[in-house]
């Protein structure tokens, strides 16, 4: 796409009340980008061309492809949903939105240390059947199978909530910079967005739009991950999950999944083999009108599980890598990332409020 056209793409879709529908309802309209911004200008401000201007060659300074809808660089899979973001920022292998076999691997970010291990494992055994591992950089879930991607052979793709030159949360920095050496960083939002409770949704419904199908491992009744969930099926898409404990609050969203028929998945074989490694043209559960549709309708009932904006201290963050069958205590120390005395002495005071328990082999449990 040349640079005329390219500028009218990033003023349209960054004029105030314009989203991905409203941009191709415009387009259909009118017929290009700049016909739509002239008939704006004549109820609303629209985005200047300075601004615009300022966009892409803050993308030449940070080495950051701007993709749009019409570029051959458009990945296949996000553009069968209703809602497709018009333009796409990159920084990355960009070669990655080639690969139409895409798994999203969503999930608390109040993991257990074992469901950490988990989603890393699964990630690196998909990468090395070149699966791409799609995530949204969270803390928790979405980071383990980014890194697990990552130590196979970087086929994942992390999506934000923020501009691509935001990083959130602050302690993903260091996956953030090898994600962009070894993998894919993919945003819709203009640069410098900071992250807000309503992107997270929007983020997620790109995060299974690229995907064939969509894992979810430890979430709750009233989580993003559940959102994202049935965000893939609503795209048409399939979606996995795996088993819990009836007593961890953190499994009962992906024992619900299960229940609704989601397939159950203990290892990569058991995605793999339901996999479509074909090209497919993907059937929306629930097909809204263009004229009607409200993109962004999705619930934010629950903020801090679905927004990703939420602080822990370091008490409460202990307390959630813990599973009630006990995790290592060297293990524990590993993922807070403080020093060790530290986290030796958080412990103690949690036995003395009797919040945990210890356990043999050097474990702990919440009690």
């Amino acid at each position: 796409m040349n640079k005329q056209k390219l500028l009218s793409y990033i003023r349209l879709i960054n004029t105030p009340g314009i989203g991905p529908i409203g941009f191709k309802k415009l387009m259909a309209r009118y017929g290009d980008a700049d016909t739509a911004l002239s008939e704006l200008a004549k109820k609303r401000e629209v985005c200047s061309l300075s601004q615009a201007e300022a966009e892409l060659m803050t993308a030449e300074i940070k080495h950051v492809k701007i993709i749009t809808m019409e570029d051959k660089e458009y990945p296949y899979n996000l553009k069968q949903i209703e809602d497709y973001p018009p333009i796409l920022y990159a920084l990355g292998n960009i070669d990655l939105l080639k690969n139409d076999n895409a798994v999203a691997m969503v999930g608390s970010r109040n993991a257990s240390i074992s469901a950490c291990r988990l989603a890393e494992k699964l990630a690196t055994d998909l990468s090395l059947k070149n699966i791409v591992v799609v995530s949204g950089l969270a803390r928790g879930i979405d980071a383990a199978a980014h890194s697990g991607a990552l130590s196979a052979n970087g086929n994942t793709i992390a999506v934000l909530g923020t501009g691509i030159d935001v990083v959130y949360p602050k302690e993903n920095q260091k996956l953030y910079e090898d994600m962009a050496q070894n993998g894919l960083i993919i945003s819709e939002f203009p640069f410098h967005t900071k992250a807000q409770a309503s992107h997270f949704p929007r983020r997620n419904r790109i995060v299974s739009g690229l995907s064939k199908g969509t894992l979810v491992i430890e979430a709750s009744l009233r989580s993003g991950s559940l959102i994202t969930a049935h965000q893939a099926l609503d795209q048409g898409r399939d979606v996995y999950a795996v088993p819990g404990a009836p007593y961890d609050d953190r499994c009962a969203g992906c024992n619900k999944l299960l229940r609704e028929g989601a397939l159950l998945v203990e290892n990569a074989e058991d995605v793999i083999n339901n996999f479509t490694f074909t090209p497919m043209k993907f059937t929306a559960r629930q097909s809204k009108n263009l004229e009607t549709a409200d993109l962004f309708e999705y619930s934010l009932d629950n903020q801090e599980n679905n927004s990703d904006i939420s602080e822990q201290d370091n008490y409460s963050v202990l307390l959630s890598l813990l599973s009630e069958k006990g995790e290592s205590i060297d293990a524990v120390i590993r993922h807070m990332e403080l020093p060790a005395e530290q986290v030796l002495t958080m412990i103690v005071e949690l036995e003395l409020d009797n919040k945990i328990i210890r356990l043999p082999g050097n474990k702990i449990a919440k009690a």
